[in-house]
């Protein structure tokens, strides 16, 4: 016979092979989920999202308080990057995360804002010196003490920024400097 001629074995051996792996995804979930990981490490190096676009920037105030690596957003000691794992969940889905306690924070957020390390940690970046903290319910006392009022009022604001919701404070002149009472709901 003239014309094309078509034999179906390849395709056959090929559509057998598609068959396999709808029924038995595992090997391909777990190419999936090498190329995810490698995929996320590589983006710690960019500082990128998957779609390419810049991760936030570090706040200033912990920037100034890095031990190290100031420049390097979700990357103090690389603990983070280094605990990156998948895993397989079920027979058809694979994850890539790490179970390392801030992981879901960086992630997803936090609905609170503040703690109370990161809020000495603000303090001490903006010259403040905090000498008591109270937790008293879901408000926080504060007392310490600063050079100048204007000091204060730029941490005040600086926590507002951040979610903390001031409540109360006051000031009492002590030596060449300030003694402040504040109240803040985290």
């Amino acid at each position: 016979m003239a014309g094309a001629r078509f034999d179906g074995t390849a395709a056959i051996e090929h559509l057998s092979g598609l068959v396999a792996a709808l029924n038995d995804p595992s090997p391909l979930l777990a190419e999936l989920g090498e190329y995810g990981l490698r995929s996320t490490r590589a983006r710690f190096k960019t500082q990128t999202a998957p779609d390419g676009t810049a991760w936030a920037a570090l706040q200033p105030w912990y920037q100034k308080e890095k031990r190290r690596n100031k420049n390097r957003i979700l990357t103090l000691n690389g603990y983070l990057r280094g605990q990156m794992t998948w895993q397989l969940v079920g027979d058809r889905t694979v994850e890539i995360g790490s179970n390392l306690p801030y992981a879901a924070v960086h992630q997803f957020g936090s609905d609170r804002p503040q703690n109370l390390e990161r809020l000495r940690q603000s303090a001490q970046a903006r010259g403040v010196e905090l000498t008591e903290v109270d937790t008293q319910g879901k408000a926080w006392q504060l007392r310490g003490q600063v050079a100048d009022e204007r000091m204060l009022q730029g941490w005040v604001q600086s926590l507002r920024a951040e979610g903390a919701l001031p409540l109360q404070w006051g000031l009492e002149q002590q030596g060449k400097g300030l003694r402040f009472d504040l109240v803040v709901q985290p």
